[in-house]
């Protein structure tokens, strides 16, 4: 076994993320209509997820040094794969609502130690470009992301609904193949960073409060649209379930995946804080023109296309906090972290929330039919279009700080 082996499982361990965060949303219009979840309880369940990831990064560090990192990715993988086989099975034993929200607590944690712990191992491996090595891998988040959605439609497509019992059993295969290679690949040796970082300096910063607003906005920007994307094209758009699923969440994935590893490739020919204003100013023109517009093709088109716009995003705001900050501390990292995981759990709550409260307002029933769609159809529209708020706060916070720093400079011509 060599490094590159571990390379592997780590990369390995992203496309588990990919499944983690992914595949629960493709099941989503089953679980509405097979059982009659509604979309305020499914809105809650893809919430669940990313708090139970964001709880699971304050503790995984104590977990880490606790167990080591070998020991902690088998239990990671273990409990992704075990939240996995529960969709399956709890499901057909216990009421399905209280079943999916205890396999999301275990796909969840999973998902949450190896966001964690699977960076830092790839950091210290000795061979090649760590930058490099750290833009594959995260990559690879968005190529599971695409399988997930690809496979599980075809499946879905091929067998009908009745087979998506057999779907999460399937991905378990990636969590239960990862623990045999986190049980023999080497780990490197990992040090004890000491940082002279405390959380408490970096809010005395103005600049890191910037830094977490736009980290909330970037993970809320991505994952609400990720998530969605398969309901609304069927739901919203009156699209097949196949064709929604492909053109929707996977083409996403697809542009994602691309996008980041463009960034990997020329990231740092660019200058980050344009390219950040544009990318949110391009966000939030997919989300409105995704909940506008009424042909379903056009529609789905900016739906996919968001992918490649909030692709910079997430490893932008890191690259673009470092800068700022002057600094690569891991309180830094781990603040950030924290705050994209709030926007993940935020933006996916809030999109399914409005969708569900908008069709008990008269004035939005009426609308839908002058416009000739159904309430469900408009609720839908209302949500994504309502999930805009982040790419916009987003853009007015870079574009004012831009601002602020030219009357800055332009201060300091005067005064020389």
């Amino acid at each position: 076994m060599t490094e590159k082996t571990t390379m592997f499982a780590c990369e390995s361990s992203m496309i588990t993320q990919g499944v983690v965060n992914n595949l629960l949303p493709i099941l989503l219009v089953i679980f509405k209509d097979q059982f009659g979840v509604s979309y305020s309880l499914l809105a809650n369940l893809l919430l669940l997820n990313f708090v139970v990831q964001l709880f699971t990064d304050i503790f995984a560090i104590k977990i880490v040094n606790k167990l080591g990192y070998r020991a902690s990715g088998i239990l990671a993988q273990c409990s992704a794969g075990l939240g996995l086989i529960f969709i399956a099975t709890l499901t057909s034993v216990i009421p399905v609502y209280p079943a999916l929200l205890l396999s999301v607590l275990f796909t969840a944690f999973g998902g949450g130690m190896l966001e964690v712990m699977v960076s830092p191992i790839v950091e210290n491996l000795s061979y090649g470009s760590s930058s490099s090595r750290m833009s594959l891998l995260h990559s690879f988040y968005c190529w599971g992301q695409m399988l997930v959605v690809l496979i599980s439609s075809l499946a879905i497509k091929i067998f009908s609904d009745s087979i998506w019992r057999i779907i999460p059993v399937f991905w378990a295969i990636v969590p239960a193949v990862n623990i045999i290679l986190f049980r023999v690949v080497p780990i490197p040796k990992i040090p004890n960073e000491i940082t002279h970082s405390s959380p408490i300096s970096l809010f005395k910063v103005p600049a890191f409060s910037l830094m977490c607003i736009l980290m909330l906005c970037a993970g809320a920007s991505e994952i609400a649209m990720a998530q969605w994307a398969s309901i609304f094209a069927q739901k919203g758009l009156g699209v097949n379930k196949f064709l929604g699923d492909i053109l929707g969440p996977c083409l996403f994935a697809i542009l994602m995946g691309t996008g980041r590893t463009l960034y990997g490739l020329f990231g740092s020919k660019l200058n980050l804080q344009k390219t950040l204003i544009i990318s949110s100013a391009m966000c939030l023109v997919c989300y409105v023109a995704t909940g506008v517009l009424q042909s379903p093709l056009l529609a789905l088109i900016f739906c996919a296309s968001t992918g490649f716009t909030v692709s910079i995003m997430w490893p932008g705001v890191y690259s673009y906090s470092a800068k700022k900050m002057n600094t690569a501390s891991t309180a830094m990292y781990g603040i950030l972290a924290l705050f994209g995981d709030m926007g993940c759990s935020i933006g996916s709550w809030l999109c399914g929330t409005v969708s569900e409260y908008s069709l008990k307002i008269p004035s939005v029933l009426e609308l839908a039919e002058r416009l000739a769609l159904s309430p469900e159809q408009m609720g839908l529209k209302i949500g994504i279009i309502a999930t805009g708020i982040f790419p916009l706060v987003m853009l007015i916070s870079l574009v004012v700080s831009r601002i602020k720093k030219l009357q800055v400079k332009s201060q300091t011509s005067i005064e020389k």
